[in-house]
C-alpha cells in the first residue's frame, strides 16, 4: 500500500504545475471576476485554447508516467488475481460442504473483495487513467500526422481587427440613460458628451454619480436603456471592432497567474517583444526585471515552481503596461477606472502624470475620486448627482477654468486639498 501511495504521489508531481495552471485557466473562463477583461480584450477563444492545450499536456505526461510504471502494477494484479480467485473457490467448497452458511459466505466474499485496497484495482487513479488514455492516444495521433506541438504560452491572442487601427478614437454619448435592474433610480441620466479624438478627459463626481457605470457602458459591457454611445460612430455594445478600440484598466483588474510577458501581451494581441518591452518601460515597470529571479517568462504567482508574487504597486505597473500595449495594438481609447485606489495620494498623482505624458495624443479617460490626480487632464467633467434629481453634466472645463468658476468642482477640490494640508503647530 505504501508503494502505491508513493507511486501515485509521484504521478501527481509529474504534472503538478500544468494541472494547477489548467484549473486556474478554467476559473478565469467561468469566474465573474475576470469576465469584464475577457470580454474587453477578446480573450475567450485564447483562454479556451490555452486551457485545452495545458490540460492535454498535463494528462499526456500523467499517462506516460503511468504507462512507464505499468510493469509493477501488472505484476501486482497477476499476483492478486489468482489469490482472490482461489479464495472464492474455497468459499464455494465450504458452502457446498455445508460448513459455511450463505450469510457467512457473503461476509467472506465482501472481505475478499476488500483486498483490492491493497492493490491498484478500482482506485481513483484507474478512473483517471481511463479518462486520460484517450487524450494520450490523440497526442500520439497528432505527432504521427506531423502536426506541431502546441506551446500554450506562445499562443497568439485572437483579436478582431479594429477600424482605424493605431489612431485615437472619437467618443460620443448622446442623451444616455441607464438604470440597473435592481434599482429605482438612474445611475446615468440623460448624459450627452462628445470627446474629440486625442483629448484627455476626467470623470469626477460624488459617490454614485455613475463614473464607473459610464466606463462599463463605453466598454459595451452594458447597453444604455436610452440614447446612444458611439466609438468611431460604432456601438461598442454590439460591434466587436468598436469594443476592441477601448482599452481599460478596471479598479479590480485581473492579476493573471501567467508569465510576465503574457500579462502584457493580453492587451495587445501581439507577441512582438519590442512592443511588450516598450509598454513596460512606459508604465515605469522596468525595475521588475531587475529583481532577482524574475524574467519575461516568470509566472507571476508563487504557487508555481519558479513563480513569484508582486506587490500591489508592481501589479499596477503591469496592468498599465497591458493597457499601453493595447493602444499599440490598435485601441483608440484608453480608460483608467480607479486602478490606483490602493496607492497613496502622491503615488497615484505621479502615476497619472506619467500616464498622461506617455499617452499624449491618445483619447484618454481618467476616473478617480482624488481630484489632485486628474487635474492635468485636458478636460474635467463633473457628473450630476442622481440622488439629487440632477441630470447629465454639472460642470465641464479644464482644472483652471473650473477653479475660476468657483462651483462644485472648486468646492470638492478645496475640501480635499485641506485634508492633506500641513497642520500648523
Amino acid at each position: 500500500m505504501s508503494w502505491i501511495n508513493l507511486a501515485f504521489d509521484k504521478l501527481l508531481q509529474t504534472n503538478g504545475d500544468d494541472r494547477l495552471r489548467a484549473t486556474y485557466l478554467r476559473s478565469l473562463l467561468t469566474g465573474a471576476e475576470s469576465a469584464k477583461e475577457i470580454r474587453q480584450f477578446g480573450l475567450a477563444d485564447w483562454l479556451s485554447e490555452m486551457y485545452r492545450s495545458t490540460w492535454l499536456t498535463a494528462t499526456t505526461r500523467l499517462w506516460r508516467a503511468r504507462r512507464n510504471g505499468l510493469g509493477p502494477v501488472v505484476l501486482t494484479c497477476l499476483v492478486m488475481a489468482p489469490t482472490i480467485g482461489g479464495a472464492f473457490v474455497l468459499i464455494g467448497i465450504d458452502v457446498a460442504a455445508g460448513t459455511l452458511t450463505l450469510a457467512g459466505a457473503v461476509t467472506m466474499a465482501q472481505a475478499v473483495l476488500r483486498l483490492q485496497s491493497f492493490g491498484v484495482l478500482g482506485d481513483a487513479g484507474t478512473a483517471l487513467a481511463r479518462s486520460t488514455s484517450v487524450l494520450g492516444a490523440l497526442v500520439s495521433l497528432r505527432l504521427e500526422l506531423g502536426l506541431p506541438a502546441i506551446e500554450p504560452s506562445r499562443l497568439k491572442v485572437p483579436r478582431a481587427t479594429p477600424s482605424k487601427s493605431g489612431e485615437p478614437a472619437e467618443v460620443q454619448f448622446d442623451r444616455v440613460s441607464f438604470r440597473y435592474p435592481s434599482r429605482d433610480t438612474y445611475a446615468v441620466n440623460e448624459l450627452s458628451l462628445r470627446i474629440p479624438a486625442g483629448q484627455s478627459i476626467a470623470f469626477v463626481g460624488v459617490n454614485g454619480a455613475g463614473k464607473s457605470t459610464l466606463v462599463k457602458l463605453l466598454c459595451g459591457l452594458y447597453a444604455p436603456d436610452e440614447g446612444e454611445i458611439r466609438v468611431d460612430r460604432a456601438d461598442p455594445a454590439v460591434d466587436e471592432a468598436a469594443r476592441r478600440r477601448v482599452a481599460v484598466i478596471f479598479q479590480d483588474f485581473v492579476r493573471y497567474h501567467l508569465p510576465l510577458r503574457d500579462n502584457i501581451v493580453l492587451g495587445a494581441g501581439d507577441t512582438d517583444h519590442a512592443l511588450v518591452e516598450r509598454a513596460l518601460t512606459d508604465a515605469g515597470g522596468t525595475a521588475l526585471l531587475e529583481r532577482r529571479g524574475l524574467s519575461w517568462d516568470t509566472v507571476l504567482s508563487s504557487e508555481y515552481d519558479g513563480g513569484t508574487d508582486l506587490s500591489g504597486g508592481q501589479w499596477q505597473r503591469v496592468a498599465l503596461a497591458r493597457a499601453l500595449a493595447a493602444v499599440a495594438g490598435g485601441a483608440g481609447v484608453l480608460v483608467l477606472d480607479e486602478p490606483t485606489a490602493a496607492l497613496d495620494v502622491r503615488a497615484e498623482a505621479a502615476l497619472f502624470e506619467r500616464f498622461l505624458e506617455v499617452t499624449r495624443g491618445v483619447t484618454t479617460i481618467l476616473v478617480s475620486h482624488r481630484l489632485s490626480s486628474v487635474r492635468h487632464a485636458d478636460r474635467i467633467v463633473v457628473l450630476a448627482d442622481p440622488s439629487g434629481n440632477e441630470r447629465g453634466i454639472v460642470e465641464d472645463g479644464s482644472h483652471e477654468e473650473l477653479m475660476r468658476l468657483g462651483g462644485r468642482y472648486a468646492e470638492m477640490f478645496s475640501l480635499q486639498a485641506r485634508r492633506f494640508a500641513p497642520v500648523a503647530r
